[in-house]
């Protein structure tokens, strides 16, 4: 694994913001990460909620802004409830929602009661469902499961701000509905996978913007087409990868939108055992819910990227170097320098030794990328 839990995961999804341009929504996860890597995560994240509902209505009520502010900044019971005294004096009327916060107010023992009685109206009189699960989650007791709670309302919130992004959909389908072990989750969306992937990307696309037919070797959970898709258009993509249970969430889950007519598709392989031809790849196709539905398949790439080099042998990159394809495919490839991995079989300590496993013909791009810990290596050309 090359992540560091949750924390870098949230700095993954940061720095997929980042690349999109949305500096603010990029800010807010990053805030999120430093709160949930501070000793009281409970606090940390309650006050980093509350301060952006602050500013979110400070123009409609400047009243309860200037009430959550004072919560945010107090620090003794009295100090809790003259705030909340100096907000009900502005107010027409006293709902009955208001007459509770009031009452648990002046019952609370301490600063997360506080916290809670103020998320719970919120949520009523702001129509947000994240308060009020958040207000639940101070609760319980198990800091770790609200860690995960807020990830999760937050992970769903960019879905809504992003509806048309199948990167936050398919991340969020993901925790939902428990597909994958958060450590697996938070390895597969780290911040040194996702700045790796645009890297490759975004240096394909200086190449060409356009590549017909794409291969994605060790595709994994084909997280890498919503990043592909930024900057480069395809006919079809097959996403091959050795584990079926990350090939059927490639195709229900991230790649669902693309799967009718199979302009993407998971196909379960080993990489190093594909039968080639000159004229193509040949493969099973499976309908993973209808067997009888299965078919053969010959896929002839014009691009073929495997970003997982350290976990195999170079038998596939030599097939294609061999064979000679019809199409003349432009090869990109990743490795890295973490050697004490134990999965890791075929690693590399600079792009010139990177060069002398996966000889080119034609070099259309070289470099070394340094990411926490580690450094990324990409060679990408026609062997």
């Amino acid at each position: 694994m090359e992540s560091q839990g949750t924390h870098e995961f949230l700095l993954g999804i940061e720095e997929y913001l980042s690349n999109l341009s949305c500096k603010d929504q990029a800010s807010n996860i990053h805030s999120l990460a430093v709160a949930l890597a501070q000793g009281d995560s409970k606090t940390e994240v309650t006050k980093l909620f509350l301060q952006r509902c602050v500013n979110f209505v400070k123009n409609e009520n400047i009243h309860l802004a200037d009430l959550i502010h004072k919560f945010l900044k107090n620090q003794e019971q009295t100090e809790y409830l003259q705030s909340l005294l100096i907000y009900v004096m502005h107010q027409e009327y006293i709902d009955q929602s208001l007459k509770d916060f009031i009452f648990r107010t002046t019952k609370a023992q301490d600063q997360e009661d506080y916290f809670k009685f103020l998320l719970t109206y919120l949520s009523k009189n702001l129509a947000d469902v994240s308060l009020t699960s958040l207000a639940h989650s101070l609760n319980k007791d198990n800091n770790e499961q609200f860690d995960m709670d807020f990830i999760k309302t937050s992970i769903s919130n960019l879905e809504l701000e992003f509806p048309n992004d199948k990167f936050f959909r398919g991340i969020n389908s993901t925790i939902k509905n428990n597909h994958l072990d958060q450590e697996v989750i938070n390895d597969a969306f780290s911040r040194s996978q996702i700045k790796s992937k645009f890297w490759l990307i975004k240096e394909l696309a200086k190449i060409q913007k356009s590549y017909g037919n794409v291969l994605v070797m060790a595709g994994w959970f084909g997280q890498i087409k919503s990043i592909y898709e930024k900057h480069c258009t395809y006919q079809k993509m097959r996403m091959v990868e050795l584990d079926k249970h990350s090939c059927e969430i490639s195709d229900y889950v991230f790649n669902l939108s693309n799967l009718e007519n199979h302009k993407i598709k998971s196909i379960v392989a080993d990489i190093n055992n594909l039968t080639l031809h000159k004229n193509g790849y040949e493969w099973l196709v499976e309908n993973f819910k209808e067997p009888d539905k299965n078919y053969n398949e010959k896929f002839l790439p014009d691009l073929i990227i495997n970003t997982s080099a350290e976990h195999m042998t170079e038998d596939w990159f030599h097939q294609i170097r061999f064979k000679k394809l019809d199409s003349n495919p432009i090869v990109a490839i990743q490795s890295n320098n973490m050697f004490d991995i134990e999965e890791h079989v075929n690693c590399v300590h600079s792009v010139d030794h990177m060069k002398k496993k996966f000889p080119m013909r034609e070099v259309l791009y070289e470099g070394e990328l340094q990411l926490k810990g580690y450094k990324r290596v990409m060679l990408i050309g026609r062997p």
